[in-house]
């Protein structure tokens, strides 16, 4: 082996040229396959920094025009028109409080939405208790607030959406025993209710005998004979998603044909203070004069009125609202198009009544939104005139992001007559809310104030909350509220109210239940009186596979039909009925013993009681 002379690569013996410069290493003789292979390795030599540099000028390229794309792409962000910008902050700013609804209270409305699909059971407490300072001192007060306290309330439920089937359990207990209760049952047939206290067996109805039992009850009754069990359901009434995409498509359309860009105007870096921080937003602004927003008004009522596919919708909703209310005989109802026609003609009515509705000031409003098209704040304003009044309206919301996860909203409305300075009325709710992982304070206020010629009447509401745990599922909840009135007519009220509310929530849909507790105790406040209202409800709810419905054979003797109930029969169960609901007022001191002492089983104790109330009866008037 030796080495190359001009690059000093190791080149074998026998070898006359170097395969990596192509020099001669040797006087020999060159063969042609060596020459070859030396012209074969300078090429590929030489190839090497023209692939090199063809590659970088790729990547240079490449990268060019990537500035380009991303840097029109910001351009075009940055300098949307005006009237882009208003719009699509506007619809930002709805998706996001759809989205802020649906972390709060989707689980809860999924639970529900979940119930109306499949069979569940339902179990209830309701309790309480009252005191009042003023009635401290009476006994029969003192007897009633005693025996509140000892009463509660449950109920228990079986129910079937499938099957259209329930059975029900309501019970009024004192001091955990069963004083009164009452049992309900509900198939695809018939309706059924029993008060075992009062009465051992079921009254039920069959549906197709609801016309002959409306007419027991009013002779000149003219309505449905048969009776029909409900199967409406919300699913039914929400708008699909199909149907939503519809209509945003088409009015977002008719919002851009309509609007023109000279309306709308931007002004950057609009200082906006809140809690001692400063924001720089844009401000967008949309301004329409008298005449068009008459003309938008006109327009969007005639969209409304060609909108065929909407008035599908309501009328279809219409009529499944008017079939669950047993409406099944009007025949205007269950045609379709006589439905639409009707629809119409009553938008038409009212396109015709706006005429004389004028907009004297035009319509105004105006956006301060973030870099992410969000809207911090917004102001809307518009007059509102008939034929000699007019109406000055103000509409003011906020969303304001702040401190350390930290957000304020308010929404407000203000309406004022043009022509009486001195009245007006203001609606106004704010929410103070900070977020810290699984836990939120809220600090709730709203207002309501009326004033006319001087004189004013004002509501005011403040709520503060503590929640821990996370939305739809472990919670515990402690807010305290204050309610207070003053002024005019409100005087003759207490004038506050106050309390706690304590609650505790699980909800779990994966496995299927839902347990809830709440305890509300309101406190009253006024210058005749005080006390303190204290309500407590339990409720935990079960989805199931199948429902625990119990199988009454009624026409076993088990229950009466209410409308084969002859007149000696109905006698004999009102006597019934009577004699035990006397016997449960005795029991529990609702009614004195002086008045209910005549032997209860005597027909002759009966008969005589009888005839001293119609010897007496004319003492009594």
């Amino acid at each position: 082996m030796k080495n190359c002379k001009s690059c000093g690569k190791t080149v074998s013996e026998d070898s006359k040229l170097c395969l990596s410069c192509g020099a001669s290493v040797g006087e020999d003789q060159i063969t042609e396959e060596e020459m070859a292979a030396s012209e074969l390795r300078q090429e590929q030599i030489e190839e090497k920094p023209s692939k090199k540099l063809f590659k970088k000028k790729t990547l240079i390229i490449t990268a060019v025009l990537v500035f380009i794309i991303i840097t029109s792409a910001v351009a075009a962000i940055i300098h949307k028109s005006p009237k882009e910008l208003y719009l699509l902050s506007e619809y930002k700013t709805y998706q996001n409080y759809k989205e802020e609804w649906t972390n709060k209270y989707g689980n809860s409305i999924e639970f529900q939405e979940k119930m109306m699909k499949q069979p569940s059971s339902s179990d209830m407490t309701l309790s309480g208790s009252v005191e009042m300072d003023s009635l401290g001192n009476n006994p029969d007060f003192e007897m009633i607030q005693e025996l509140l306290s000892q009463i509660s309330f449950t109920a228990n439920t079986e129910q079937d959406p499938i099957s259209k089937q329930g059975h029900y359990k309501l019970a009024l207990n004192v001091e955990k025993e069963n004083a009164l209760d009452m049992e309900m049952f509900q198939s695809k047939d018939k309706l059924g209710l029993k008060v075992p206290v009062l009465y051992e067996k079921f009254f039920y109805l069959n549906f197709v005998e609801y016309g002959e039992f409306m007419r027991m009850i009013d002779p000149l009754y003219e309505g449905p004979e048969t009776l029909e069990v409900s199967d409406l359901k919300w699913q039914d009434l929400k708008l699909t998603e199909k149907e939503q995409k519809y209509i945003q498509k088409r009015y977002a359309i008719f919002l851009l044909d309509r609007l023109e860009g000279e309306n709308f105007k931007v002004q950057r870096g609009v200082e906006y203070k809140h809690e001692g921080e400063t924001m720089k937003l844009r401000e967008v602004t949309l301004k329409l004069s008298a005449s068009e927003t008459k003309n938008l008004v006109n327009d969007f009522m005639d969209q409304i009125i060609e909108d065929n596919k909407l008035h599908s919708m309501i009328v279809n909703r219409a009529q499944k609202v008017a079939k669950a209310t047993a409406m099944t005989d009007d025949v205007d109802v269950l045609d379709t198009k006589e439905m639409k026609r009707q629809l119409i003609n009553r938008l038409k009515d009212a396109k015709n009544e706006m005429k004389d509705i004028s907009f004297p000031n035009g319509f105004s409003s105006t956006l301060l939104i973030n870099k992410s098209e969000q809207v911090i704040d917004r102001k809307v304003t518009m007059a509102v005139g008939g034929n000699s009044d007019q109406v000055n309206m103000n509409v003011n919301s906020k969303n304001i992001p702040y401190g350390n996860d930290q957000i304020f909203k308010e929404f407000s409305v203000a309406l004022s007559p043009e022509k009486d300075e001195d009245s007006q009325v203001m609606f106004q709710v704010t929410n103070d809310v900070a977020v810290n992982k699984d836990t939120r304070a809220e600090n709730l206020k709203a207002s309501f104030m009326y004033e006319e010629y001087g004189e004013s009447e004002e509501i005011k509401f403040a709520m503060k909350s503590d929640i821990n745990g996370e939305n739809g599922g472990k919670q515990n909840i402690i807010r305290h509220f204050n309610l207070n009135f003053a002024g005019g007519d409100l005087s003759d009220m207490p004038s506050a109210f106050k309390g706690t509310i304590k609650q505790e929530s699980d909800l779990n849909l994966k496995k299927d239940y839902s347990n809830r507790k709440f305890e509300v105790k309101l406190g009253l406040e006024g210058d005749l009186d005080s006390g303190t209202v204290t309500v407590k409800l339990d409720s935990k709810t079960k989805l199931k596979d199948k429902a625990d419905l119990p199988d009454l054979e009624l026409d076993s003797g088990e229950g009466l039909s209410v409308v084969n109930i002859s007149d000696n029969e109905m006698y004999k169960i009102q006597e019934e009925v009577g004699t035990n609901l006397m016997e449960l007022g005795v029991k529990y001191g609702l009614i004195p013993e002086d008045m209910y002492q005549f032997d209860i089983y005597d027909e002759a104790s009966y008969d005589g009681y009888y005839q001293f109330e119609d010897k007496h009866s004319d003492d009594k008037f």
